[in-house]
């Protein structure tokens, strides 16, 4: 979601027009102090990471007076290796955040025109306005398919959140093929941040298609929100582009070989999956049941609609009962519900069931 705009820059006449103007970007709510809350607002894996992970960081910890790899060349491989991918076409970044950035720099003028379906990812509109680009947002249809106005949008940057956040849908790989091959004008963006929920993705694109960029995580799929590490895969060429504008030392000693561990121990990577995978049709199950519209989601997070009526209400009593969701002024209608553990579904639905309906 987004703040009100600000009362504007009074008194610092120095900043940019655009960033005075801006709309800024607000994260889910992470709340402080000791009371145990029930979070399921921000789409945080609910189960630990590989315990490689720890033994990776600490035996590092002594490294820490020297500066990381600048090219995190090890990670990267690491990457490669695990999704099929030449290295030399991976660039890692602090998040998937940060690589939304730098394809804005490497591929956006600014006045150019950034093209994405909507609603999606709030963040997205912030960035592009950051970068002085423009935004056009091409309405999703009723189905969450991939839009046909993008086939014909003037634009230097298509972007396509798949799984989209917050519907949790997922557009066919072969559609967004399609896209690709259509606007070799434009460099088509994949975000699949949550695409390890899923069953599909569009890895088999990197490559094939020389303007494509898939974006993955390691917050969501491997619980490793609080490291900060992303991927952007493509072709060699493109990424050697994003190198140029990347910080030298962008992903520290501690993310590197930490995020390494992870990637190798696929064990537990899958192990957590699963066990999302399952709680979220047990979630899914339990609010058809209340009565909610639920598509069917391939993230690790269920969208519940109650058409014709706002449920901000229903956030705000759940918030009240210790239980954080997300509400969306784009989509009033529904309530986004991270998957958590058994527990905590378990919670979430008796809140529900004594809050009644907002």
């Amino acid at each position: 979601m987004k703040t009100s705009r600000a009362t504007e820059a009074e008194g610092v006449p120095w900043v940019r027009p655009a960033v005075a103007a801006l709309e800024g970007y607000v994260p889910g709510e992470q709340p402080a102090g000791t009371a145990r809350v029930v979070k399921l607002n921000t789409n945080e894996n609910p189960y630990p990471p590989s315990p490689a992970v720890r033994t990776a960081i600490e035996a590092e910890i002594e490294r820490l007076r020297l500066y990381p790899p600048p090219d995190a060349a090890h990670l990267r491989h690491c990457a490669g290796k695990l999704w099929d991918v030449d290295p030399a076409g991976v660039v890692v970044g602090n998040g998937s955040d940060e690589l939304l950035v730098l394809l804005l720099r490497t591929f956006v003028e600014p006045g150019a025109t950034v093209a994405y379906p909507a609603p999606t990812y709030s963040l997205y509109s912030t960035l592009i306005e950051v970068q002085g680009a423009v935004v056009h947002e091409v309405a999703f249809p009723p189905d969450f398919d991939l839009p046909r106005g993008l086939f014909d949008v003037p634009a230097a940057l298509l972007l396509v959140c798949n799984p989209n956040a917050p519907s949790g849908t997922r557009i066919d790989t072969a559609a967004l093929g399609e896209l690709a091959r259509s606007r070799r004008d434009a460099v088509v963006v994949i975000d699949e941040a949550y695409a390890d929920f899923a069953d599909g993705d569009a890895l088999s694109l990197v490559g094939s298609a020389p303007n494509v960029v898939v974006l993955r995580t390691l917050s969501k799929s491997y619980s490793l929100a609080g490291l900060r590490v992303g991927f952007a895969l493509t072709t060699p060429q493109l990424a050697r582009e994003l190198h140029k504008v990347r910080d030298s030392y962008n992903l520290d000693r501690l993310a590197q070989v930490g995020a390494m561990a992870a990637l190798e121990d696929q064990a537990t990577f899958r192990r957590n999956r699963e066990c999302v995978r399952a709680t979220r049709a047990r979630l899914r199950a339990a609010l058809l049941t209340r009565g909610y519209d639920v598509p069917p989601s391939e993230t690790n997070f269920v969208l519940a609609r109650s058409p014709g009526r706002s449920l901000l209400g229903l956030m705000e009593k759940l918030r009240f009962e210790g239980v954080l969701v997300r509400w969306f002024v784009a989509l009033p209608d529904a309530l986004r519900i991270t998957v958590g553990t058994d527990q905590e579904i378990d919670e979430l639905l008796a809140a529900l069931d004594r809050v009644g309906p907002a």
